[in-house]
């Protein structure tokens, strides 16, 4: 639960840096560059939202790595003065007896029993959990904690995403059962004619509905242009089947969705419904670009004022979820008019520099990166059970996977979890100077069992990994 906990968040501060990324740029490009460009643009901001693709090393990735694993090391000892516990002082006892001289000691024997007599009982020690700092009770702490917030985020992600569909649902209902199919063969036949210019191949429904007051495209895999009462002449018929036809081709009703799901998934965060926003704004100016792309000056005015008239009627049966709407609010009309009349063809300068930012907007998304689960540094082989985390091995030696207790599978890897140093220890200097003495820190390091494929965290072990010796001698020039 804590890994997609964190992986979660990692996706959700991802996102969010790239939004505002966007958003900082907007009026760089907002004037210059092509409404298309500005509404497909956050295809890539709601994907880093969702998908946790990363590179090797990222910003939010390490950011996330450095907070890992504070929450089961709360007790151990990060500090050079910290204590030696029972295990690690038979560790040193036991290391110090296998390498002494058989001189000093006279009897092998005795002199490898010599450090168990020291130490205590080694039995009884290696089976003595680990208690330094409460470790199993952080451990505790470190599962139930994300646990409990990862089904309150669950729970709350489920209920918003039912409900936007219930009210998909219910909307689409409540229309159906009001409209009346267009049986008129000119306006039929001038629908054909602007599939046809657009190259439409699915068969797109028409009909007439009395409880809305502009058009507007519902469906995803059988789109129908529904169309308000009253007489419309031939220009605003092309008008607005050009207008839903664009939206039906582009499939904006599966991107409007698209965005639904990452509102879901990251309800916490407030800039999901910025991003939500900007999507509904470009996507009715893009759709404009196009229409007016086919346009003369004057059909490019009778177009604004077909979308001024639609504004004046008020519409009680719209819904953003569930349909693409000829006509929005006042504020986004405004600006709808203004990018009409100010529509110009994209010089290659302008059309290099939105290709160019494209690769800068793609590069910050992986730069940015996320937090993936991974099999992190491996620690000394070898050590499996409670008590052979006392041996002493090689620091380049890893340990292969074993089976995991939750799951079965064989995916359960060791972790390194943290690593401390204790001492210092008082030596004379290795290289020999007259003047100084060595400081020696004794290096340990904290381990755990964890599932790659269940997130199962097991049992806890440390070892002894090396000295490190600061010298502190007489150097020439000194």
């Amino acid at each position: 639960m804590n890994e997609i906990m964190k992986i979660l968040v990692s996706l959700s501060v991802s996102g969010t840096l790239l939004l505002l990324l966007l958003l900082g740029l907007k009026q760089f490009y907002k004037n210059k560059f092509s409404r298309r460009w500005q509404y497909y643009i956050w295809v890539i901001v709601a994907l880093r939202f969702l998908i946790p693709f990363t590179a090797d090393t990222t910003v939010v990735g390490s950011l996330f790595e450095k907070f890992g694993t504070e929450a089961v090391t709360d007790g151990i000892p990060a500090d050079r003065n910290a204590t030696v516990s029972e295990s690690t002082s038979i560790t040193e006892n036991t290391a110090a007896a296998e390498t002494e001289p058989i001189e000093k000691g006279g009897n092998m024997a005795a002199a490898k029993a010599e450090p168990i007599e020291k130490g205590g009982n080694m039995a009884a020690a290696e089976a003595k959990p680990i208690e330094k700092g409460g470790n199993i009770a952080a451990a505790l702490r470190a599962f139930y904690l994300p646990a409990c917030l990862f089904f309150a985020w669950l729970a709350f992600a489920l209920i918003l995403l039912v409900y936007k569909i219930m009210v998909y649902q219910r909307f689409i209902r409540r229309v159906k059962a009001d409209n009346i199919e267009v049986s008129d063969t000119g306006i039929r036949n001038l629908l054909s004619d602007c599939e046809e210019k657009l190259n439409i191949q699915t068969n797109v429904g028409l009909f007439c509905n009395p409880r809305i007051a502009s058009p507007m495209l519902i469906g995803f895999f059988r789109p129908s242009i529904l169309l308000p009462e009253g007489e419309l002449g031939e220009k605003e018929l092309s008008y607005i089947f050009t207008h839903e036809l664009i939206h039906c081709r582009r499939k904006d009703m599966f991107y409007k969705w698209l965005i639904q799901i990452v509102v879901c998934v990251h309800w916490f965060n407030p800039f999901v419904y910025l991003l939500e926003k900007e999507v509904n704004q470009s996507c009715e100016l893009s759709c404009d670009e196009r229409v007016i792309s086919m346009l003369d000056d004057r059909a490019r005015r009778e177009y604004g004022d077909m979308l001024i008239s639609f504004l004046k009627a008020d519409n009680p049966c719209k819904n953003s979820l569930a349909s693409v709407t000829l006509s929005e609010g006042a504020k986004q009309i405004k600006e709808r008019l203004g990018a009409i009349m100010d529509f110009r063809s994209r010089t290659k300068i302008i059309q290099a520099l939105t290709g160019l930012l494209t690769l800068c907007v793609l590069f910050s998304a992986a730069f940015f990166g996320s937090y993936t689960v991974a099999a992190e540094d491996a620690s000394p082989m070898g050590i499996g059970s409670s008590g052979a985390g006392k041996l002493h091995v090689p620091k380049d030696l890893g340990i292969p996977a074993k089976l995991c207790e939750s799951c079965g599978k064989m995916t359960q890897r060791a972790v390194r979890v943290q690593t401390y140093e204790t001492g210092p220890e008082v030596k004379e200097c290795v290289h020999g100077y007259p003047f100084g003495e060595d400081l020696v820190f004794k290096e340990y390091t904290m381990y755990q069992y964890q599932c790659t494929a269940c997130f199962y965290k097991g049992e806890f072990w440390e070892a002894y990994s090396g000295d490190i010796t600061e010298c502190h001698g007489y150097y020439p020039g000194k």
